[in-house]
């Protein structure tokens, strides 16, 4: 067979839906190429294309997918992609699956609530799934989806054929070639064992989306907290009940351990068994039973399965199986009146580790898995290869500085640092007035200072993200700060590394075009983080310890926040780091590579001079 016929067949196979740009071919071989033999770790930059990438060349070697993701939203993406390879002729199927939360349509009908979780929707299913008319439609119903369908094709498909959403997803899920669901199917032993049922984990590959997220996601897996103000609630509920027998006592007791506990104390850490003193294993179990019977009645009257009494009862007892273990650690601190009673889990690698051997094999993907060896210890992984894709940037389009003479180190900004700080800030909104641009700040704290900081006549341009914003309310600030782009009046986003603006959105041409990110975004060095990084230490070595637990999260914030801005090679951007610690080399190092490759040290008396050079790029 001659070349040109060989080339012929080799096209014909790939299917790659787009032209490879720069450095794809290379991840995508890299991946075809190892991921039978070894767990596949890749590092490259946003926009590069990394899922359609890593989804075809999987699919060529006739692989089946399950592609987990940090939420609900985000599901949709790969299965978008996938319909594009559909598209090219490859009849590929996938679906975006959701848990039974955003797919229930008899609780849409029955509760007059949407903020239920995962457990009250559970529990609401097991109590209705013999009467629910679609789940009873769907026993019949066997028509399998002819193409890729998203979560909202599926819901609109399934409310027409008024069959059970959730089930028919269960239903198909076998005919898939990719499954892109929500990583707490994989880290939560439950909800994988259901799981299980569906799909058999060693004939797939697990792809693993924005992966540095892995650390925290199993850490707050069992972690969970109860308060002073909860008890107060679990006593009003006790009126509901016909039989109260058992109930008052453990709350009451609970109540008192608290308060004598935490005396005067803001934080503290503290021994599971001193809160629970007095109280016996069948209280918890009452009160268990006494919140399943306040769920029912409020489940009845339409109402939220919600129960405060159910939930302290639970808390205490996986508490209780947890107590022993090597990594849980629990915590009391003040909030004014109110004492939190919190349970920590910091075992992200014992809890990870056990996942990925269920796998044929592990692809990890995500713009900020570097250092590599500290990414793959707190996870678990052995017997992986890792690439690393530098961003594709034209030099010439970049300009970065790391200012000098300026820190948010310490408890509280100084007098005489909060006037450098606004000078800083309202220079650089003075000299790109005619650019969008966002202020990170390390914290809601610090973007808090830098708000009372910023001159009234620029607070017209203002887009701020809170903490605590609701997902639709900050989805209708960042579409209006992204539109403020091509209007008249350009927009200033304000946000911090811990939100969701400094990861999850994504800013191409000029929509932003100047980031200053003022401080690091490190956690406050509280008791709990201090334990954290004890038990990093005990795990990984002294050395580790701290650099795994404390500094790499928090240069990954920053890297995160500072990627938003560069997505393609004809992008332009401004990059300010507005604290001198940035210049440290162990900080430093852990930065993006175009911030290492353009970045210069600026005096804090020469920056605005700095800043009107930087300027003549954006012209």
């Amino acid at each position: 067979m001659n070349v040109f016929n060989l080339a012929k067949i080799f096209l014909n196979m790939r299917i790659f839906p787009y032209k490879f740009r720069e450095n794809q071919k290379d991840m995508y071989d890299f991946i075809k190429n190892n991921v039978d033999y070894y767990s596949i770790c890749v590092q490259a930059p946003t926009g590069f294309g990394k899922t359609p990438i890593t989804l075809s060349s999987i699919l060529e070697k006739g692989g089946r997918i399950l592609w987990v993701v940090r939420t609900g939203t985000e599901t949709d993406r790969p299965v978008e992609e996938l319909k594009r390879i559909y598209e090219k002729g490859k009849r590929y199927l996938g679906i975006s699956f959701r848990g039974k939360r955003d797919m229930c349509l008899l609780i849409k009908e029955k509760i007059n609530e949407t903020s239920l979780n995962y457990e009250e929707v559970s529990f609401f299913c097991e109590k209705n799934i013999k009467n629910c008319i679609y789940r009873k439609n769907l026993e019949n119903f066997n028509d399998i989806p002819k193409e890729p369908m998203i979560y909202s094709e599926i819901l609109k498909f399934s409310k027409e054929n008024k069959i059970c959403p959730y089930y028919y997803q269960r239903k198909i899920a076998p005919y898939m070639d990719l499954i892109s669901i929500n990583y707490n199917y994989i880290i939560n032993e439950n909800m994988l064992w259901s799981l299980k049922k569906i799909i058999d984990p060693s004939n797939t590959y697990l792809v693993v989306d924005e992966a540095h997220n892995l650390q925290f996601i199993a850490m707050n897996l069992n972690s969970d907290s109860i308060s002073t103000n909860s008890i107060s609630r679990a006593m009003d509920e006790i009126n509901m009940l016909e039989d109260s027998r058992g109930i008052y006592e453990p709350l009451n007791r609970l109540n008192f351990n608290l308060s004598k506990i935490s005396s005067r104390k803001k934080e503290l850490k503290i021994d599971f068994y001193k809160v629970i003193e007095g109280i016996k294993e069948e209280h918890i179990q009452d009160l268990i039973g006494a919140g399943n019977k306040i769920r029912s009645i409020r489940m009845k009257e339409g109402k939220r399965p919600f129960s405060y009494i159910y939930h302290i009862g639970n808390f205490l007892d996986q508490s209780g199986s947890l107590a022993d273990e090597d990594g849980i650690a629990f915590f009391i601190r003040k909030e004014k009146k109110n004492i939190i009673f919190e349970r920590w889990d910091m075992r992200s690698s014992e809890i990870l580790g056990k996942v990925w051997n269920k796998f044929k094999s592990n692809v990890f993907i995500s713009g900020t898995l570097e250092p590599i060896q500290a990414f793959t210890d707190v996870i678990g992984l052995e017997n992986y290869k890792h690439l690393e894709i530098p961003h594709n940037i034209n030099i010439n389009n970049i300009r970065s500085m790391i200012l000098k003479g300026v820190s948010t180190r310490g408890e509280k900004i100084s007098p005489e640092m909060r006037k450098k700080y606004s000078i800083v800030l309202n220079t650089f909104l003075e000299k790109f007035s005619d650019v969008n641009v966002a202020v990170f700040s390390a914290s809601y704290r610090i973007q808090q200072t830098l708000i009372d900081l910023i001159d009234r006549d620029f607070w017209s341009r203002l887009f701020i993200e809170r903490e605590g914003m609701a997902g639709d309310e900050s989805r209708k600030i960042l579409d209006k700060f992204k539109e403020s782009a091509y209007g008249d009046k350009k927009g200033i986003l304000l946000a911090t590394a811990f939100g969701r603006f400094a990861e999850g959105a994504d800013f191409p041409g000029k929509e932003l075009e100047a980031v200053l990110l003022v401080g690091i975004p490190f956690e406050k060095m509280s008791i709990k983080i201090k334990t954290y990084i004890d038990y990093y230490s005990k795990k990984f070595g002294e050395n580790k310890g701290r650099y795994y637990a404390y500094t790499v999260p928090a240069l990954r914030r920053a890297s995160q926040a500072l990627g938003r801005v560069i997505r393609s090679h004809e992008d332009k951007g401004i990059f300010i780091l507005a604290d001198s610690r940035y210049t440290r080399n162990d900080y430093f190092q852990l930065l993006p590579d175009f911030i290492k490759r353009t970045s210069i040290n600026v005096e804090y008396e020469d920056f605005e001079k700095k800043l009107n050079e930087f300027r003549e790029i954006l012209m």
